[in-house]
């Protein structure tokens, strides 16, 4: 199994757990940023597979936010990475409040 499909793996299996720590959450996070880096050698059965575990991460992104929020400042943590503005995943606070707004 390539490195890239056990990302893919992981992340669409972890994405379904909001209930873990922070720690966790982050964990999540990269994963999601190695898979974009890659996200060109994926298949296209692969890439509807990384789309619905997306679509569940989104779901699912005011619980992981709150749980990240116990433990780091998420803003300054992108901002001392500098994370590109195009990886979603690492606006929790904007995913999570745009949630509630649609709801």
């Amino acid at each position: 199994m390539s490195e890239l499909k056990e990302l893919l793996d992981r992340y669409a299996k972890d994405v379904c757990y909001p209930e873990v720590s922070g720690f966790e959450i982050l964990e999540i996070l990269d994963i999601r940023s190695e898979i974009a880096r890659k996200e060109r050698e994926l298949s296209l059965e692969e890439r509807k597979r990384l789309e619905s575990a997306d679509g569940i991460f989104l779901k699912n992104a005011a619980k992981f936010f709150t749980a990240i929020s116990e433990i780091a400042d998420l803003a300054e943590m992108r901002e001392r990475t500098k994370v590109s503005p195009s990886y979603w995943w690492w606006y929790l606070e904007k995913l999570a409040s745009a949630e509630k707004i649609t709801v």
